[in-house]
Formats: structure tokens, sequence, C-alpha cells
């Protein structure tokens, strides 16, 4: 009788354990996939921090354009001024 419940023991430990691998194996398929989908997000995160970075370089390069055609637009009404 002994026997059978040692037996009875291992086998619940057997089940116990085979459980244990499977769970830690979908845990270990899910936190592959949370890795992949985090992965992912970072390189998109970079790609419009990139295209941030552009926006805001083209826009200063805009203001600068800005600037110097009010400067020229001042000239010429100075100019066209003095003439009259």
């Amino acid at each position: 009788m002994e026997s059978q419940q040692l037996a009875a023991i291992v086998h619940d430990l057997a089940e116990t354990t085979i459980a244990a691998a499977e769970t830690i194996e979908q845990l270990s398929d899910r936190l592959d996939t949370i890795t992949t989908q985090v992965d992912q997000q970072g390189k998109q995160l970079s790609a419009l921090t990139n295209a941030l970075q552009t926006l805001t370089e083209n826009q200063s390069t805009l203001v600068n354009h800005i600037v110097h055609l009010t400067e020229t637009l001042d000239r010429i009404a100075t100019s066209l001024d003095s003439k009259s």
C-alpha cells in the first residue's frame, strides 16, 4: 500500500512538473512576442524621432528664408519710399 501511495505521489509530481514546464514554455513564447513588439515599437520611435528632427530642421530653414525675404522686402519698401 505504501508503494502505491509513493507511486501516486511521484505521478502527481510528474504531472505538476509537466504542467509547470508547459506554463513556462507558454510564458516564454509570450515574452518573445512582447520582446518583438517592443523592438518594433523602438524602431518606430526611432523613425518618428528622425522624422521630427528633419521637420524641425526644415522649419528652421524656412524661418531663415522668411527672415531673409522680410529683410529684402523691407529694403525694397525703404528704397521705394526714399524715391517718392
